[in-house]
């Protein structure tokens, strides 16, 4: 029974670290997939790789990553809700292009017309980097009630708060920006790109502590 329960704790912390570094990697695969393979420049977005010859690995990483946050059970019930409607909201995102060339197109699987799935796409991204943000903050520090926190529990609620606030932050910012900046500026200055990218590495430097791949108890 005790090896059962090792071998349990090690693959929940397993699929932690899976998840953490299949947001890590996402926009790296976009961009140099893009580049090597496909002669595309840096997109506006990393949701613009759907239209591009990575389309099919921007799909598949976020649903994978999405698919595994949905089936992670929780220590509690909250864990496991936060994490199924983190996961279905980034299924979304990956089903539901946005910003096509074309605004009369019909794009995705549903064959929506863009305005509609942008709209989704941006709806169901807003909850996925919130539902993760307020995880880090709210669910990852917690400690059970008969237990001292150790020095490395101490230290790795210090990180989980850190990649919350700069969720919760480059979330805001990136809100003040979408609504300030014209469409040309966005797509000069690629602040979506770096944007998502400061999130997706916040998400998983914070998941891959989670998995005690950094910060582990000795």
């Amino acid at each position: 029974m005790a090896r059962r329960n090792k071998s349990m704790i090690l693959s929940f912390k397993g699929l932690r670290r899976l998840i953490g570094i299949l947001g890590m990697v996402l926009p790296l695969v976009c961009f140099l997939g893009g580049l090597a393979f496909g002669g595309e420049a840096l997109q506006r977005s990393i949701s613009r790789y759907y239209y591009t010859n990575v389309r099919d690995f921007f799909v598949g990483l976020m649903i994978a990553m999405a698919f595994f946050m949905m089936t992670y059970k929780g220590h509690e019930l909250i864990d496991t809700m936060a994490n199924l409607a983190a996961g279905l909201a980034g299924v979304c995102v990956g089903l539901f292009p946005c910003l096509a060339l074309d605004p009369d197109a019909r794009v995705g699987f549903f064959r929506l017309r863009e305005s509609c799935s942008n709209v989704v796409h941006f709806s169901c991204a807003a909850i996925f980097f919130v539902l993760l943000a307020l995880s880090s903050l709210l669910l990852f520090t917690k400690t059970r009630k008969d237990r001292e926190p150790t020095e490395r529990k101490r230290r790795r609620n210090a990180v989980y708060i850190a990649c919350g606030c700069v969720m919760l932050v480059t979330l805001a910012v990136l809100g003040v920006l979408l609504l300030v900046l014209d469409p040309q500026t966005l797509e000069r200055t690629k602040v979506e790109f770096f944007a998502e990218t400061i999130l997706l590495e916040a998400f998983g430097i914070s998941w891959l502590v989670k998995g005690e791949t950094i910060l582990r108890d000795r």
